[in-house]
């Protein structure tokens, strides 16, 4: 039996939650440190800003006419269910924004580095936790959500390749200072997002030579409900056989698991790696 991972799924309140959570933490963040260190918009905010510098288009109408063909593609890949809450969350997201234009008066910081770097954590962490909940809030968000179930590149790739180009072409308009104080901050964003969007779906896989391998495996199978696989090895220098216990577990279960073993086996090796991803019975595919 392979123990089962707790899925937002099973909790529409704490998803929707989470969601609201992640669109003011990423409001506050660009209202409260990046909007007033003058630093450059990336993804199509970015470009509905340099259209207005460049032809005076307006970038509501603007930003609304690029989001319906990326709204009409996300269906396919995402489904109505996707569609639907991203609207929602574009519309929630630019009321957050409204409401929160002002903070810049309580959070007087007149450094652009920190502006950088904390405007940076609050949106990347933001913007993580409304993907985590199965959402986003059009543009550039979409886009690399398409791009990683198209081609399995990170998010955080997407993001960065795309503001890069885009941030480069707004500072022929504002200057290359306004231009590296942004990547600064579009790299911090594009970390952090990604970190938040993984959070408290971890997995390790182990790799466990002993000599009482068969009574090791029987205890994780029976204290921590998670599927084990022996694999069969031979010990370059001894030419022992030796069965190999494989298994993958939460991070949140990975100290309960070296405590279970080293009391049966004190001289244990346990090799650790972290996992991309894991699918199959007993995990929940993780969105993206």
């Amino acid at each position: 039996m392979t123990k089962k991972t707790f899925s937002l799924e099973d909790n529409v309140f704490l998803q929707n939650s989470i969601m609201v959570i992640g669109l003011i933490l990423s409001a506050v963040g660009i209202n409260a440190f990046l909007t007033p260190a003058n630093l450059l918009s990336g993804g199509l905010t970015g470009i509905c800003v340099m259209l207005n510098n460049l032809f005076g288009i307006n970038q509501g109408v603007a930003s609304f006419l690029m989001n319906i063909p990326i709204f009409i593609l996300s269906k396919k890949y995402f489904g109505k269910r996707f569609l639907v809450l991203s609207f929602i969350n574009m519309l929630l997201f630019s009321i957050t924004l409204g409401v929160t234009q002002d903070l810049y008066k309580y959070v007087n910081i007149n450094d652009t580095m920190l502006q950088c770097i904390y405007g940076g954590i609050l949106n990347g962490v933001g913007m993580g936790l409304v993907f985590k909940a199965k959402a986003a809030a059009g543009g550039l968000d979409i886009i690399a959500a398409i791009i990683k179930v198209k081609f399995d590149i990170a998010m955080k790739n997407t993001f960065l390749m795309v503001n890069f180009f885009v941030i480069c072409a707004g500072g022929f308009l504002f200057g290359p200072k306004l231009v590296m104080y942004t990547l600064i901050s579009m790299y911090i964003t594009s970390i952090t997002m990604e970190i938040s969007k993984d959070s408290f779906n971890k997995q390790k896989s182990i790799l466990l030579i002993s000599q009482k391998s068969e009574e090791i495996a029987q205890i994780i199978m029976q204290e921590m409900k998670s599927g084990v696989t022996f694999l069969e090895a031979e010990g370059a220098y001894t030419n022992d056989k030796k069965k190999l216990i494989y298994c993958i577990v939460s991070s949140n279960d990975l100290a309960k698991l070296k405590d279970l073993v080293y009391k049966i086996d004190l001289d244990a090796f346990i090799s650790i790696n972290n996992v991309e991803e894991v699918r199959g019975a007993g995990f929940k595919e993780k969105f993206l």
